[in-house]
């Protein structure tokens, strides 16, 4: 165990800050020896960055609960080490409730130690001062899952002042998962420039733009230019408009912090926009109420610019210089990426299956940091319902273990009273999912499978137990009925109907029996049976009632539709969806006499089509007859993610519509879209756990693909197997 803070330290703020997005600086002098390693403990309510003699030292805040914090410990290593030493942390406290975060009382605790000895600790000796480079409070926000953005404007720095203690009662918990490691700078490449005119809104997305030969605003050599950064600066003038832009491509989706080093003969604004998309000539970067905008200001003296309190996802870069002359050395991201601690290989003879796998991979390390995320673009927040996904897959990309455990135990403390987790954890939204806390169980059944690591679903099953008890109560003759009240969205996946929409309504809904629901509990029930079986325990109630509800399905049966219905609605069936045939397949709800019928069905496209974060449920539910499918369904692998591909992804989407989804906001970076990763190691190579942490190649059938190799990090070690 590591050690956490002694009685030495304290909970300090800064009074009278502003109430949400508040930037506070601390510093603490003091001397050492300078043979002994440093050690810097430390944890904040919001986000941090840590100078050590001036020099940045990487530091994140794992996300946690105002009663549940993460300490992180730092090794402070410097070469300028000298008898009188420089400790600043720079804070970020948001101070509202989010998909990513929830409201807490601001604070920061930290303690520096060299050996058994305290250097210095957080209390009243500590110095704080608001940071006057940054603008704090209330400012526009990103999107509503990640909160405000930023401004940034260099200005004489704010007095030092002593910081208060404050009162903060919760308990400490070492970070639970590896650091996250910063990389060298991703370079850009200059894709288009000219001039732009502002619009009123001070908007991008609404500028008006005008192309202009980089020869004619540039002062370069036969005005070509590859990419950034530009070891002599590159110096941009115009004379016309509001200033000059330029839209960079980052060459890949790309994670991590902005940095930027750009020089202007005064100080200028810069509003530098991120984005996936470049379907509008220009970086999308204000769609539906969501602006992917920072702003900076450019300094007449070079100095550099990184921005360590958000973490971008994205492409492309577009910058908007409110000036008329510019001399730009780089722009681009800093990577920070989550470390695996192993890294699996697949390769075939087909390759356009070998580069699906290791872009199934880039995708899903785009989508984990922290802890799982949907989107590095757009969210960054943790579900239950795609990080299922993610821990599944990433068995299979990097036989990751530490992240799985850490999520599901983040989610499993955001259970309300109700029973339910939180939509995202560790946030806090005025909706919840029913059906994704039913995930989470499945979830922690495969990882107690896959890692072998039983004594974990004990600790979580009263969560696990809880969220079936509150899906009982919604159970009535035989069928699982909807969540009618308005703070419940009863959603299944994005195609229509089973996507619930409104989001958010006022009015209650009229009873709906929910056949996806109703399958999904017993899918939750039956990899509940399994957790009881590795812990001993006995599972005839559950079996029980899942006889029950597998019978009740027959309400939802029918007979000239040959399927069943998504749901019963004023006593009439409605809507067939490949989503709920495939989950009846895999419940083991269909009769055998049906169950051919039901998989030629769904391969014939008949059905309302299940999107790619269910499609692993429709893969698995075809798959349970190999001779017959195997090699279909590797086909549609090909096309569907190909296409992707051939439509110059360099992540997989979040649908199949790609950007234009959810009115032009589709992420091109989601990882539950990551789904052949788990086929080709599962299936096309046969490699599954026999038993909780024991993997093993089991039977295979042709599946159309040739010379198959893989190497897999299992509990037990690497699995190394191939096919003829």
């Amino acid at each position: 165990m590591q050690q956490l803070f002694s009685k030495s330290s304290d909970w300090i703020w800064l009074d009278d800050t502003p109430k949400v997005n508040c930037y506070v600086e601390f510093i603490n002098t003091f001397t050492i020896v300078p043979s002994d390693k440093i050690k810097l403990l430390i944890s904040v309510d919001g986000q941090y960055a840590v100078h050590f003699n001036g020099q940045y030292v990487p530091s994140t805040q794992y996300p946690d609960y105002p009663f549940y914090k993460a300490v992180q410990q730092i090794e402070l290593k410097n070469e300028n080490v000298s008898s009188q030493n420089e400790l600043i942390i720079q804070t970020l406290y948001c101070g509202v409730d989010s998909h990513t975060a929830r409201h807490e009382t601001p604070g920061l605790r930290f303690e520096v130690w060299q050996g058994d000895k305290l250097l210095c600790s957080s209390g009243k000796l500590t110095r704080a001062r608001m940071m006057s480079c940054y603008q704090s409070g209330p400012i526009r926000n990103i999107t509503p899952q990640l909160g405000a953005g930023f401004v940034y404007k260099k200005s004489r720095d704010n007095a030092w002042s002593s910081a208060t203690v404050v009162n903060k009662e919760c308990t400490f918990v070492p970070k639970p998962v590896n650091e996250l490691v910063l990389e060298d700078r991703q370079d850009s490449q200059l894709v288009t420039q000219g001039i732009f005119q502002a619009h009123d809104s001070g908007l991008q997305q609404y500028a008006s733009l005008a192309f202009r030969e980089l020869s004619d605003i540039s002062r370069l050599e036969n005005g070509k230019i590859t990419s950034f950064p530009s070891a002599r600066g590159v110096r941009f003038l115009s004379s016309e408009g509001d200033g000059i832009y330029l839209v960079l491509d980052l060459g890949k989706e790309t994670t991590g912090y902005l940095d930027v080093d750009i020089v202007c003969p005064e100080a200028t604004r810069v509003d530098i926009g991120f984005g996936e998309h470049l379907e509008d000539m220009r970086v999308r970067t204000d769609v539906g109420g969501r602006h992917f905008t920072f702003q900076w200001e450019a300094p007449v003296k070079r100095c550099g610019f990184i921005h360590y309190f958000h973490r971008v996802g994205a492409r492309y870069l577009q910058l908007f210089i409110y000036g008329h002359e510019a001399t730009v050395y780089s722009v681009g991201i800093r990577p920070l990426n989550y470390h695996f601690s192993g890294d699996a290989d697949f390769h075939c003879s087909d390759h356009l299956h070998n580069r699906i796998f290791e872009t199934a991979k880039h995708t899903l390390r785009c989508c984990v940091h922290q802890h799982y995320e949907d989107s590095p673009w757009r969210e960054q927040a943790l579900y239950a319902f795609d990080s299922r996904s993610q821990m599944l897959f990433g068995y299979y990309a990097f036989g990751e273990m530490e992240q799985p455990k850490a999520s599901l135990r983040l989610l499993a403390l955001s259970q309300r009273e109700d029973g339910l987790l939180e939509l995202c954890a560790p946030g806090r939204i005025p909706v919840v999912i029913p059906s994704f806390s039913l995930m989470f169980i499945i979830a922690l059944e495969e990882y107690c499978r896959y890692s072998g690591d039983i004594a974990f679903g004990e600790e979580l099953l009263p969560t696990a137990q809880k969220i079936l008890e509150c899906i009982q109560n919604h159970v009535r003759h035989g069928l699982v009925w909807n969540f009618p009240e308005p703070c419940y969205w009863n959603f299944y996946e994005w195609t229509p109907l089973l996507d619930a929409e409104p989001i958010f309504r006022e009015e209650t809904l009229s009873p709906s029996a929910e056949a996806p629901m109703q399958l999904m509990y017993i899918l939750a029930m039956q990899r509940m049976c399994k957790i009881y079986a590795y812990l001993g325990m006995k599972t005839d109630e559950l079996e029980e009632k899942i006889r029950i509800l597998q019978n009740g399905m027959e309400q939802f049966w029918n007979p000239e539709a040959g399927a069943y219905a998504s749901f019963i609605r004023s006593q009439e069936k409605v809507q067939y969806a490949e989503l709920v045939q495939a989950l009846a397949l895999c419940a083991e709800v269909v009769p055998l006499e049906r169950q051919k019928a039901l998989r030629e069905k769904i391969s014939k496209g008949e059905l309302v089509r299940a999107s790619l974060a269910t499609s692993i449920f429709v893969y698995e539910a075809l798959l349970q007859e190999p001779e017959t499918y195997a090699v279909s369904v590797f086909e549609e692998v090909a096309e569907r993610w190909g296409k992707m591909l051939y439509n110059g992804a360099t992540t997989f989407w979040e649908t199949d519509n790609g950007a234009e989804d959810f009115e032009r906001a589709g992420s091109l970076c989601h990882a539950w879209s990551c789904v052949p990763t788990y086929l080709y190691g599962a299936y096309v190579l046969g490699i599954k756990p026999i038993a909780p942490g024991v993997w093993a190649q089991t039977d295979t059938a042709p599946c159309g693909i040739n010379n198959a190799t893989g190497r897999f990090c299992t509990p037990t070690g690497i699995v190394e197997v191939h096919t003829n």
